[in-house]
């Protein structure tokens, strides 16, 4: 929805921060408002949106991306349909949710290389959307390049990675070249960091943006709410679409708009999702990261106020009369377990995916060994599912293993089958006449199987006359061998004589997770991100 404002004038600016020219003439009318105190919620009119369609920025290539403005309200099932039904994109199987600060982010050369490489890797091995606060500042100008730097150097499309940037519509600057109220294809988008003053250009490295709009102008933080639920509402769609779900939130805990930050890992654990802190990311994280591993007595509020105060020094007054001080405590006593601690070297940690898949393990729990074994694979760290999931405290059947032994076969992970393998996973037992129907109906299309495959059935069912192309069998299977191995060898599947067989099903998991993370920056936030 589109925002105006109806408000009566108070001086110069209006307080909901726009000046008197920019209202509709209805709040130019002082009589109708006198001496009554702005209401947000009286003395602003929705309307339809008038800035929506493709956008691309003016002298940066050709590159076209996606855009709206939406209303602060807008039900998020209404942004994730726009966003999967109309954007077109692939329901993701991670979200990664990057919250920071966008003024002077001072991460170290070497942690910064560290991350970017993690999170692109993240992404491009698990066909995920990655969320942050769209400005080109920052933590989030970080990552835009990171992605950028991942597409020019990948010359498969498969790995495109979704870059989707939520801002606050009155803090974006050169806003007024997104009006287009019959769709902009393409509204051209000026990044001018030069002028923008505390206002923010958006990140020409996003794919996706969603501008949240409040009628307000020049205020921060006015997409957290929306942001929030949006991100919470994907992770409830990724549970009930077969349960393979695991909620986490990696984070290099933020400096910048420090009372944000703070109540973003606040929120992120209330709602029972991991976190991870990056050691060395901004001075909130490091004051977490070196406390959280302290018994539970020992976290106090004095400490924390010593500790931040050591670091802030001269700029520790302007947040500490607020929640700062308090989530921070809260962050590390409330639910500690769901606390992930990034430092580089330590436990065999060299990348934050690393860090991020302990984190989700950790949300997990204990009793779910399975479903962290799923993750696991997913992720294709066989080394992890060593050291954390197959040791003495889990107990299992063999069959247990069948599904993901099914998933790394399709996924060409022949780590993970020579580990299944030595955990006792008996070929014999495993390799069913319906197992083996399963992995060749579900090739890669890319292979060069699965296209002599495709053929045999597309001869049979002009041969056969049929209304469609028949199903998979093993006797399609033995063809395509024959042609690959030669005349010499002998059918290993002959045709079946009867109709064919019920076959069972096999429930292979298809892994689906939700992952934030959060990085810092440092000093007064000025292009603020302010999401969650």
């Amino acid at each position: 929805h589109r925002l105006f404002l109806i408000v009566h004038l108070n001086g110069v600016m209006c307080e909901c921060g726009y000046p008197p020219e920019q209202h509709l003439e209805e709040a130019m009318k002082p009589s109708v408002f006198q001496g009554k105190e702005w209401d947000p919620s009286k003395h602003i009119q929705e309307m339809p949106t008038d800035a929506f369609g493709d956008i691309s920025f003016t002298g940066l290539g050709p590159k076209v991306g996606k855009y709206v403005r939406v209303s602060a309200d807008t039900p998020p099932r209404t942004i994730y349909q726009l966003m999967t039904q109309h954007w077109g994109l692939d329901a993701p199987n991670l979200l990664i949710s990057v919250t920071g600060g966008a003024k002077n982010f001072n991460m170290m050369p070497r942690l910064k290389n560290i991350f970017r490489r993690g999170l692109v890797k993240v992404a491009q091995t698990t066909g995920a959307w990655i969320i942050t606060g769209g400005s080109h500042a920052g933590v989030m100008k970080q990552v835009g390049e990171a992605v950028r730097d991942f597409s020019m150097s990948s010359s498969c499309k498969e790995g495109e990675i979704i870059t989707i940037g939520i801002a606050t519509w009155g803090t974006v600057y050169n806003r007024g070249s997104l009006i287009c109220p019959m769709g902009g294809f393409p509204a051209e988008y000026v990044l001018d960091e030069e002028s923008q003053g505390n206002l923010s250009c958006l990140d020409s490295n996003h794919s996706h943006f969603i501008l949240v709009d409040d009628g307000t102008h020049g205020r921060y933080g006015v997409e957290i709410p929306l942001r929030t639920r949006l991100e919470k509402f994907i992770s409830e769609q990724t549970k009930e679409k077969g349960g393979n779900s695991s909620t986490g939130h990696s984070s290099c805990k933020a400096e910048g708009a420090k009372e944000r930050r703070s109540r973003t890992i606040y929120n992120a654990i209330t709602n029972g999702t991991p976190c991870v802190i990056v050691e060395g990311s901004g001075r909130v994280a490091d004051v977490i990261a070196q406390v959280a591993n302290l018994p539970v007595p020992e976290i106090t509020i004095s400490l924390i106020q010593k500790k931040l105060s050591l670091l802030f020094r001269d700029t520790y007054e302007l947040f500490t009369q607020g929640k700062v001080v308090e989530w921070t405590k809260k962050d590390i006593v409330r639910s500690r377990q769901l606390l992930t601690i990034f430092r580089e070297g330590k436990d065999g940690q060299q990348d934050v995916d690393v860090a991020i898949l302990q984190a989700l393990l950790k949300g997990e729990g204990q009793g779910s060994w399975d479903h962290q074994l799923k993750l696991a694979v997913a992720w294709n760290r066989v080394d992890i599912a060593r050291s954390e999931i197959f040791t003495d405290d889990h107990e299992w059947k063999v069959s247990d293993l069948h599904p993901v032994m099914t998933a790394a076969l399709l996924a060409n992970k022949p780590e993970f089958v020579k580990l299944f393998l030595e955990q006792g996973v008996r070929l014999k037992e495993f390799v069913t006449w319906d197992t083996l129907i399963y992995l060749y109906e579900n090739l890669a299309p890319s292979s060069l199987f699965h296209g002599k495959l495709q053929k045999v059935l597309v001869e049979e069912k002009e041969r056969s006359a049929f209304s469609k192309v028949p199903r998979v069998q093993l006797h399609h299977v033995a063809q395509v061998l024959r042609e690959l191995l030669g005349d010499s060898t002998q059918l290993l599947y002959p045709k079946p004589k009867h109709a064919e067989r019920h076959r069972l099903s096999i429930a292979v998991p298809h892994i689906k997770l939700n992952v934030r993370l959060s990085l810092a920056g440092a000093g007064e936030r000025r292009a603020g991100e302010g999401g969650i």
